[in-house]
């Protein structure tokens, strides 16, 4: 096994199976050089992303690492003869902020720098497949969470600023009237999902998350009942996320898969107090 990351926003001392580690950049390799990275390789596994909310970024940095990064990978792949490669893609390719649940059937119509380079990871699979004979399979996840999440520099999901906040025995902040909602899904549950469409036969593209909208209000008292806090909540001002409801549909995925959601919200959030409290971030 092997493993490429430059550690902008990871952490290889997370990292607990064998592996054979290259501290590279996606945007800086070319494919002559992840052709001799994926030699022999079943199967490639294209997590790596820039995402433009982070304070390291920029849209150049996006359009660098996301598209032309990966179009250089998916080249390299051809050329190592890798049978197939899963793409993680995302709920921003879709563009849409609910309230109806995001299907794979929608018209991707992305309306950020970072979903227009998801789509375009989509499309040049199909590219791969014409020129070369690779099997794909894409996944395009909600909001993952779970222990051993990283942040450092850049976007924090609200599960963990206000865990963070709650275990200094502070408020935690929810913007606006909270009734924004998203779709959380378990970090174990989305890689079963992966290693799922990993397997020979299967292509196209799935959504991966649990189904299920869950209001920042939900989430909060959830999350203070987990800690065991009674510190009030405090009101932040809307952003632009108020009114907001982005959710996915995952009847594909069941179907296709027999996947689904095995954790649920506060069994999962347990699992990330616990790493939070018993075993802080290094």
């Amino acid at each position: 096994m092997v493993g490429i990351d430059n550690e902008r926003s990871g952490d290889w001392g997370r990292v607990d199976v064998p592996c054979t580690r290259v501290d590279a950049d996606i945007a800086a390799v070319d494919a002559d050089g992840f052709r001799d990275l994926c030699r022999g390789a079943d199967v490639v596994f294209h997590l790596a992303a820039e995402k433009y909310n982070s304070s390291k970024s920029t849209p150049q940095r996006v359009i660098d690492a996301n598209i032309t990064g990966t179009h250089r990978l998916y080249e390299g792949a051809a050329r190592a003869r890798v049978p197939k490669i899963v793409f993680t893609s995302s709920l921003y390719a879709y563009g849409g902020l609910g309230p109806d649940a995001m299907s794979e059937e929608d018209i991707p119509t992305p309306t950020t720098m970072y979903g227009v380079s998801k789509v375009a990871g989509e499309d040049m699979l199909r590219v791969a497949q014409r020129d070369h004979g690779i099997e794909w399979a894409v996944a395009r996840l909600f909001f993952v969470y779970g222990p051993r999440q990283y942040a450092d520099g850049g976007y924090k999901s609200v599960i963990l600023t206000n865990f963070e906040r709650i275990a200094r025995g502070e408020a935690p902040v929810v913007f606006g009237d909270g009734e924004q909602a998203l779709d959380y899904v378990f970090v174990d549950d989305v890689v079963h999902g992966l290693l799922g469409m990993a397997r020979p036969g299967f292509t196209g593209i799935v959504n991966l998350g649990s189904g299920r909208a869950v209001s920042v209000n939900e989430l909060t008292a959830l999350m203070m009942d987990v800690a065991g806090s009674d510190v009030a909540p405090v009101t932040g001002p809307a952003d632009w996320t108020a009114g907001t409801r982005r959710v996915g549909d995952v009847a594909l995925a069941k179907r296709r898969l027999n996947w689904s959601a095995g954790t649920d919200m506060r069994s999962g959030l347990e699992r990330v107090w616990k790493w939070m409290t018993e075993a802080p971030p290094a």
